[in-house]
């Protein structure tokens, strides 16, 4: 299981995955918005989403859970 964090800390601007789907190393699953700048949240693993723990409009902190994902 992978856990993805926050990079940065920041609003959710789009999230573009829901738990079951499948992705790639290095596909963009959240899209933050800090300082008026997009920064990408990325897989780090191949694998499942089991978990997204933010929402669209919400707020993460720096470190913050943003996703968990079952390797492949």
């Amino acid at each position: 299981m992978a856990d993805v964090t926050a990079e940065v800390g920041g609003n959710v601007w789009k999230v573009l995955v829901k738990p079951g789907q499948s992705v790639a190393e290095g596909d963009t699953l959240v899209i933050l918005e800090c300082m008026k700048m997009e920064v990408p949240v990325v897989a780090p693993v191949a694998g499942t989403v089991t978990e997204i723990h933010v929402a669209e409009g919400g707020a993460v902190e720096e470190g913050g859970p943003i996703a968990a994902i079952a390797e492949s």
